[in-house]
Formats: C-alpha cells, structure tokens, sequence
C-alpha cells in the first residue's frame, strides 16, 4: 500500500500545482522587462518597420532608439510609426492591456504614441530614476529614468486575423528638443479583465514658478486618461480658496490629455479637488499637493576648441 500511495501522491501534488499556476495570458512580448536595450538592433531602420510577432528576430528586426518626430515635418524611418503586427485565430477576448517600458537616455522626454488598427491615442511619460544600469549610458548620465505606459481597451479593437498596434516617440510640449527620443525597453500584450469605460485623473505639480505681480504662481498639470473620444468635456482645479477650469481637449479616439493650470503658491499637504466632466458625466477626485523645489539657474556660456593650448610646467 506504502508503494502505491507515494506515486499517487505524488500525481495529486502535481495536479494542485499546476492548478494554483495562473494561465499565461500574454498574447506577444517584443524584449524584456529588464531596464536595457541591449536585446534590440543598434542603428536605425532604412524603411518602415513592421515587426512581425513570433516570427521576427527583435536583435535585428525591432531597433532600441526612438527618435521623436518632427512636428509638422514628414516623418522620417527612424522616426516614423513602428508596428507590432500579429494574427488573433478566433474571437477577440473582452479585453486586452497593452504595456510599454521606456528608457529615457538622451535630452527631454517625449510622450509615446500609440495606434491600435488605426485608432490614435497619445500619452505622455511619468519616468523614475533608475539606478540598475540596464544600458551602460547610465554609468554616467545622472538622469537615466525609466517610464512605463498601460493602456487598457475592449477586445473590439481587435479583429480575427490579422492586427496591428503602432507606436511612436512624439513631442510632449509645443516646441522639439534636438537629439530628443527614448529607448524601447520592452513591449508586451496581453488579455485582461473587462475595463471600465470612464475617465480618471490625477495632477502633478512641477519645478515651473511665474512671477505675476507680488505672486508666484505654480504650474501644476492635470493628467486625464479616458478610452473613448470625449464629445465635450472641462476640467476644474479647487485648492486654497481658487477654482479654476479649462476645457478639455477632444482630438483623439482614446489615451491623455495634459491640461496646464497655473496655481498660486500653497503650503506643503494642501487638499486640492479635481472634478472631470466628460459627455455631461462628472468625476471627483481628491488630492494632497505638495510643491516643488525652487531652483535658481546660474548660466555660463562655455565653448571648447580643439585648438591646442598651452600651460605653465609645475
């Protein structure tokens, strides 16, 4: 009986673990989640780049450097959108989230542009300093951040067949920084739960401080996220006795919108209210601000010539 009861017990432990072991839901990952490039090609593409999933190499097909697009200039092959294309068998799941990691290594940051089929939406980066030294420029660039990007959408998006997602480095801000981009860290799909279709916001106060008259008005910029194009919209800020709005942008099928909004100068652990109306339908949103350091800039002009240059012996 002992020798019969050991196999079996054996093939019962077996069975719960593979029970308790979740289901790989992951439709397709391109790198890995390590905070390096290095998995990629080097240099940049000579044509459109459509990496094909499961059947394209990433260290020749899929290329670490991002540069931003130009605005209102034609995009270029290094700058251009970049796809992910893969097949779906049968029916879409109810819904897919979409993860993004980035390497923040050269000047500025950029927002990150996403197309699912055809559908656009941008979204803008939140990077942390990384201190693991993924690639090696973060031996000695003192800001290397890293920044992650979830985008969660309805398995409609998504067709039997084949499928395309899109992405692409674009300028955060109005004006272009020279040499701006970003590393691809890692991409990956996968299934998820069904996601809810309102909207969500949160506010960061930034290191920008205006002088207006005897004040100092902080800017402070309002995040908010919604998975479907909003047909009118506002967004209201209420700190320390000031209520202020701004209308909310409608220019895309999905994704963020930044809303800047320049808020007198308040004490450490104020207690500011967001209210988001998107379609007639309102969104409460409490936070505790806390405001950035002043800096103060001193600028030194200073221009290196290889020219040759001569020295006292000691």
């Amino acid at each position: 009986m002992r020798v019969k009861a050991a196999p079996l017990a054996l093939a019962l432990m077996t069975s719960l673990v593979s029970l308790a072991e979740p289901a790989d839901k992951t439709v397709w990952r391109v790198g890995v989640f390590d905070g390096s490039s290095g998995e990629f090609a080097g240099g940049e593409p000579h044509g459109a780049v459509h990496f094909v999933a499961g059947q394209d190499q990433q260290r020749t097909a899929w290329y670490a450097f991002a540069p931003v697009a130009s605005a209102g200039k034609p995009a270029y092959p290094t700058s251009a959108p970049r796809s992910v294309d893969f097949s779906i068998a049968g029916r879409a799941e109810p819904a897919y989230r979409l993860k993004v990691s980035l390497l923040i290594e050269h000047s500025s940051v950029p927002a990150l542009r996403v197309g699912i089929n055809g559908r656009l939406g941008m979204f803008y980066l939140h990077p942390r300093l990384d201190y693991n030294m993924g690639d090696m420029v973060a031996a000695f660039y003192p800001a290397h951040t890293r920044a992650e990007v979830a985008v969660d959408f309805p398995g409609s998006w998504l067709k039997t067949g084949t499928n395309s997602i899109s992405f692409q480095a674009v300028p955060a801000g109005d004006k272009g920084v020279p040499d701006a981009g970003f590393e691809y860290d890692a991409i990956e799909l996968q299934q998820a739960d069904p996601v809810p279709t309102a909207s969500s916001a949160h506010a960061e106060p930034t290191i920008f401080f205006q002088k207006h008259g005897a004040s100092i008005d902080e800017r402070v910029y309002v995040f908010v996220r919604y998975g479907q194009r909003p047909r009118s919209g506002r967004v209201e800020l209420a700190i320390a006795g000031h209520t202020l709005s701004e209308p909310l942008p409608a220019d895309q099928e999905f994704g963020e919108e930044r809303i800047p909004f320049e808020v007198p100068e308040f004490a450490p652990d104020t207690q500011a209210k967001l209210t988001v109306v998107v379609n007639g339908h309102a969104a409460h949103v409490q936070e505790t601000f806390q405001p950035q350091k002043k800096w103060t800039l001193f600028l030194v002009p200073h221009v290196h010539l290889d020219v040759g240059y001569t020295a006292l012996s000691p």
